[in-house]
């Protein structure tokens, strides 16, 4: 099993989760020269790599992790069941690596730490097989592609059902959704002021697959 990837299989509990993310707030240093923090596997062995060299890769990777598990923990899956996850690849190298390295792939990808937030909601869903594999995998990539400036056109659009785009900024990032298989379109008959205001006729409406995407992460 990779030594990282069996780290972070360590390090999916930690009971003071709502603490993780506060850290963020007052910079990496703060814990990488005091050592706060050292009883979480994967980031002591991060940080003991960062007071040798302080590479912004590693840095990046590290608030990701802090996110992530922070998330994981707050709270809203109990304790029982991440330890059931974790004895179901405690002893199956295979499975180990395929979810818990899929996952650190993509935090290491990630630059905004709301996505690591999400990711976490999303892997929660997982071990509580609300979602299987799969589905899992497809979210991921979703998160990974997303805008994160496009959350807000996101939920407005699940929020009202049926939202007509009339800023051609608001479609912009609707088409990128759209693309992502978030939203679907539908037409609308324009009026003469209308079309003299420069609107557009095109609305957008919440996939299934967004719904069930913004059940998730909102």
């Amino acid at each position: 099993m990779d030594k990282l990837t069996n780290e972070f299989k360590n390090s999916l509990i930690y009971n003071a989760g709502d603490t993780l993310t506060d850290y963020l707030e007052v910079g990496i240093d703060s814990f990488i020269e005091d050592g706060i923090l050292k009883d979480i596997p994967i980031i002591k062995s991060i940080t003991a790599g960062l007071k040798l060299a302080k590479n912004i890769h590693d840095r990046n990777l590290l608030k990701q992790l802090l996110s992530f598990i922070g998330e994981l923990n707050n709270g809203t899956i109990s304790e029982e069941q991440l330890n059931e996850y974790k004895s179901t690849i405690e002893n199956n190298s295979k499975k180990c690596e395929e979810e818990l390295g899929k996952v650190l792939l993509y935090l290491n990808s990630f630059i905004d730490k709301e996505k690591s937030f999400m990711l976490a909601k999303l892997f929660k869903q997982y071990i509580k097989q609300e979602i299987n594999w799969n589905e899992f995998c497809e979210f991921a990539e979703i998160i990974n592609r997303l805008f994160i400036q496009d959350l807000q056109i996101l939920k407005r659009i699940k929020d009202r059902d049926i939202d007509l785009m009339f800023s051609r900024e608001d479609e912009f990032r609707a088409e990128r959704l759209y693309s992502l298989g978030l939203v679907g379109m539908s037409f609308n008959a324009l009026t003469w002021g209308d079309i003299k205001d420069g609107h557009i006729n095109s609305g957008r409406t919440i996939s299934p697959l967004g719904k069930k995407f913004c059940e998730i992460i909102f």
